[in-house]
């Protein structure tokens, strides 16, 4: 309700003499009440015309005490969103686009859309990609880049000395743009696994799963159990070594599960895995090894729109857990030549070592 205002009589009219106008006035009208337009409740706050007319003197209406106990209600959930679930992310997987990852010169992220190359279908988070005219200018920009390593002294090092020319153009600029990364905080040591998942209805293809773990005999383990109609063969891992003679030190033996000794981990596990999974998504997707030339082979100027378009045989959901297994990469059999059936040994294998050696060297 809103409040009321009672008009109180100057006591000099109250008492005295008045004139007879006045007193006929007194005696047969009522006092009037003043009701003021509503307005936003305020108990502090009076209005200008209140506050000019000194002789008004305000009443208010009792009403029921304001009760701001806050309603209780649900807590929202929150959710982390994913690569595959963002708005940009879920454009790129059906428009197969994604916004060039390049700067303008006026500070600002350049708004080009552009095709995502097919390597990096496989590859989770996804890499960067850059537009024709930044493509360009970043791959010539420089040849190499100094090391972030805080306490330590200043060391170039050439791209050219660890990404081969027989990779993709934007394959190789997703690799420096990893190799030039400051160490993560959060990376801890581990192993980099390679398992082969056999399948005898593919006699033309190898699959082989290349993953990280900290610990390895648990991991190997729980791979079993949560895909159990893919067998796994271990083949290797980093930074052990197998060798045909097994020693007593630990870091040679047997490969059969349940009977490896892992070693001592290496560092920045996530960082190796990270370089290994860009190159070999390359190796997969575009097979620069069945060219007779290779590895004498320059795709570095090989033009986007004539890559090809993803494999999505090897982007299907596992029947086993359901999930998308972006670690398995399988490998087109060389029909002949010397990679014929050592595709693990001289494919896998040196990519694996390569990258583990760049992070022990420089950021370890």
């Amino acid at each position: 309700m809103p409040p009321t205002f009672v008009v109180a009589i100057p006591r000099s009219l109250q008492t005295g003499k008045q004139s007879l106008t006045m007193q006929h006035a007194l005696t047969t009208m009522p006092l009037p009440v003043i009701t003021p337009p509503s307005r936003p409740d305020s108990d502090s706050l009076l209005s200008p015309d209140i506050m000019a007319h000194p002789s008004i003197s305000v009443g208010m209406r009792s009403r029921p005490p304001l009760d701001i106990t806050p309603k209780s209600r649900p807590r929202a959930i929150s959710v982390p969103l994913s690569p595959s679930s963002s708005s940009s992310s879920s454009s790129s997987a059906i428009k197969n686009t994604t916004q060039c990852s390049s700067m303008t010169k006026l500070g600002k992220r350049c708004s080009r859309q552009v095709k995502l190359p097919s390597t990096h279908s496989h590859i989770d988070p996804i890499p960067v990609v850059y537009c024709h005219q930044h493509r360009d200018a970043m791959f010539h920009a420089q040849t190499g880049f100094y090391v972030r390593q805080k306490g330590m002294p200043d060391t170039f090092v050439e791209f050219s000395d660890y990404i081969p020319q027989y990779l993709q153009r934007d394959t190789q600029l997703a690799l420096r743009v990893e190799m030039e990364k400051a160490a993560s905080t959060s990376d801890v040591p581990g192993y980099i696994y390679t398992y082969e998942i056999r399948d005898t209805k593919r006699p033309g293809v190898i699959q082989l799963k290349v993953g990280r773990a900290v610990n390895l005999t648990k991991r190997l383990d729980q791979w079993g159990k949560q895909c159990g109609s893919k067998v796994p063969i271990v083949r290797g891992w980093w930074p052990g070594t197998v060798e045909d003679e097994s020693d007593d030190d630990g870091t040679n033996g047997s490969l059969l599960t349940g009977n490896i000794k892992a070693g001592e981990p290496g560092p920045l596990c996530h960082r190796v895995e990270r370089l290994v999974h860009i190159e070999l998504a390359d190796l997969v997707v575009h097979t620069p090894y069945l060219d007779p030339k290779f590895p004498k082979v320059d795709n570095s100027d090989t033009s986007p729109s004539t890559s090809g378009s993803p494999k999505k045989a090897t982007m299907k959901p596992c029947l086993d857990c359901g999930a998308i297994h972006r670690e398995i990469f399988a490998f087109p059999r060389p029909e002949k030549g010397r990679y014929k059936g050592r595709e693990w040994e001289l494919l896998v294998k040196p990519v694996i070592e390569k990258w583990g050696k760049f992070v022990s060297e420089y950021y370890a």
